[in-house]
């Protein structure tokens, strides 16, 4: 009766566990794309310069993906295509970011050298 339970436990955990199987019937193609399609905006943004370890770590995960890919390990293709897509996205907002804070800068100098009361 015990031994019963632990094998309608054992089975209904196996049943839920994801297959590799499964994993490598993902198509990651369109993920790819987005990740090329995100590195390029960032890049757009000014990532080479003002975040170059995120852009490239961007660009590295995206060549693992191509790796898996042309492999056809389109499960580890997908995740490492997502992993590209998320640091492609932080290199873009943080140049983005740092384009906003010179931009403040440069607006408060300006603003500071206005005479007291302003303009007239």
């Amino acid at each position: 009766m015990r031994h019963r339970g632990l094998v309608v436990g054992a089975l209904l955990l196996a049943a839920c566990a994801p297959s590799r199987a499964f994993m490598n019937d993902v198509n990651s193609t369109p993920t790819i794309a987005e990740a090329e399609r995100l590195i390029i905006e960032a890049q757009q943004a000014g990532a080479d310069s003002l975040a170059s370890e995120a852009i490239t770590a961007a660009r590295q995960a995206l060549e693992a993906a191509r790796g898996f890919e042309q492999r056809a390990q389109r499960g580890r293709a997908q995740v490492e295509a997502l992993r590209a897509q998320a640091e492609a996205r932080y290199a873009r907002a943080t140049a983005e970011r740092d384009l906003a804070q010179r931009e403040e800068a440069r607006a408060r100098a300006a603003l500071a050298e206005l005479p007291p009361g302003g303009a007239r």
